[in-house]
């Protein structure tokens, strides 16, 4: 289970962002604390102390009995000199962000597409219909290009992958209005109207493989347009580093619930059996560092879906079940977050494949006979592949998405029948099959395989993480 930065640095970030985006320009009054508070989900605590720090840096004047009022001018040499100062303190951050990005994307893009009607294409055709003149710099043409990205994500109905995306392209909103200016040469504009022409056609003739390929390529030229960005930026003085963290969703989940989904988790990687006892709670407050409430709100909210039962003097069991109460929007999570990760299956495989040194390859291949018997095997390779690519921000997405993912499927009581277990068995076989194209040095042949094997293999799941209408 990831590690969170504190609630107030990312209230604050939020803040500063909206600041520095000229949406809480000088003279405007943030929200009540209260108002704050029931905006975030957390408690007063944070957001006292995330004012306190956007006041000690320059952004806000606190006034007694008054709302906070922002003060930030970038217009000023000081407010410009602030605004240089926390853009470079996010430089490695967004740079391992990126890296993400076309192995996210593509995915996003594809799992939308696939759900594209008439008005959508209308829509698209009149977006690239826009005359050239109004496209000036390069910020213009990205900004074109996330707007296409974007009304075509949100076909795919999906909270999770829109809010994914919302927080991928607020790193461009940012960046554009911090760097210099960049002129386009003549037919630059032209030619980005005529990829955006291409892609629309690419989704009409319902070609995904040709639109997530050219997508890809959109995503390569933002991590490079990025670099160069960054290697002609004058560093200055030595600026405090901040982390800065995507999250599945805007905020991360309660602690209590997010123990409850890793304790799951490690039993389905585990491949534990019903009537398997977990941990103690002493042993589970070591292990997650939090006190025994915590742990008790997360053994609380297992019992209550049926996911396990707390027997006195026994322990807490895990029962395989079915689900119980309310969990419509757990399993509605689950099935958006599986669908995000069999999107991003094929890209993640394309950009991590060259990366693999033969000796990794190898190591594939072997780890993937644990799962031989047990389930988890395309989740696994998901992360030795996501870990190739050397982005924590990769990394901790995949893992939110992971822990929805079979946090639903237990709720469904899917994981310990004999017919999981032949699953698991069959899909080994598949998986090596896929994993032999590695070892012999075809990537692209890897990749393919990889993602049409996460396609196929939770087809039937998503369909069975349906919450049933009342």
């Amino acid at each position: 289970m990831e590690k969170e930065i504190p609630l107030y640095q990312m209230i604050y970030n939020k803040l500063v962002n909206r600041i520095l985006l000229g949406l809480y320009p000088k003279g405007y009054r943030l929200s009540s604390v209260e108002k704050i508070r029931e905006r975030f989900g957390v408690g007063y605590t944070s957001i006292r102390r995330a004012l306190r720090l956007l006041h000690q840096e320059g952004f806000i004047r606190l006034e007694e009995r008054r709302r906070p009022v922002v003060i930030f001018d970038a217009e000023e040499p000081r407010g410009q000199a602030l605004r240089q100062r926390v853009f470079l303190s996010r430089r490695q951050a967004h740079l391992d962000c990126y890296r993400a990005i076309p192995c996210l994307i593509p995915g996003l893009a594809v799992m939308g597409a696939r759900r594209c009607g008439p008005r959508t294409l209308e829509a698209l055709e009149v977006l690239c219909s826009q005359p050239e003149e109004l496209l000036t710099c390069r910020a213009d043409l990205f900004t074109l290009a996330y707007a296409w990205l974007a009304l075509v994500v949100r076909q795919a109905d999906s909270a999770l992958a829109d809010d994914l995306f919302l927080q991928i392209r607020g790193f461009d909103d940012l960046r554009f209005l911090l760097m210099p200016r960049e002129e386009l040469v003549p037919g630059e504009a032209e030619a980005a109207l005529l990829i955006l022409r291409h892609w629309t056609d690419l989704l009409r003739r319902e070609q995904w493989d040709d639109l997530h390929t050219l997508v890809s390529v959109f995503c390569w030229r933002a991590v490079g347009d990025l670099e160069r960005s960054f290697a002609a930026l004058d560093g200055g003085e030595a600026v405090r580093p901040v982390e800065f963290r995507w999250y599945v969703r805007q905020l991360p989940a309660p602690l209590y619930q997010k123990i409850a989904w890793d304790l799951l988790r490690t039993a389905y990687l585990e491949g534990m059996e019903p009537g398997t006892c977990f941990p103690s709670e002493a042993a589970l407050m070591e292990r997650y560092g939090v006190a025994v409430v915590t742990v008790r709100g997360a053994l609380a909210l297992l019992n209550s879906l049926g996911a396990a039962q707390t027997v006195n003097g026994v322990g807490t069991l895990l029962t395989g079940a079915p689900a119980r109460g309310e969990i419509g929007d757990f399993l509605r999570e689950s099935r958006e977050s599986l669908e995000i990760l069999t999107g991003c299956g094929q890209a993640l495989a394309a950009v991590a494949a060259p990366r693999l040194s033969w000796g990794e390859r190898e190591a594939l291949r072997a780890g993937a006979v644990d799962y031989r018997c047990r389930p988890g095997l395309l989740l696994w390779l998901l992360r030795r592949l996501a870990e190739a690519v050397r982005s924590q921000a990769l990394e901790k997405v995949l893992e939110q998405l992971e822990v929805r993912c079979i946090f639903g499927l237990y709720l469904r009581g899917l994981p310990g029948s004999p017919e999981q277990r032949q699953y698991a068995e069959d899909l080994f076989r598949r998986a090596s099959d896929c994993l032999a194209f590695l070892e012999a040095g075809d990537a692209d042949a890897f990749a393919r395989r990889f993602g049409q094997l996460c396609r196929e293999a939770w087809e039937g799941a998503r369909e069975r993480l349906t919450p049933e209408e009342n």
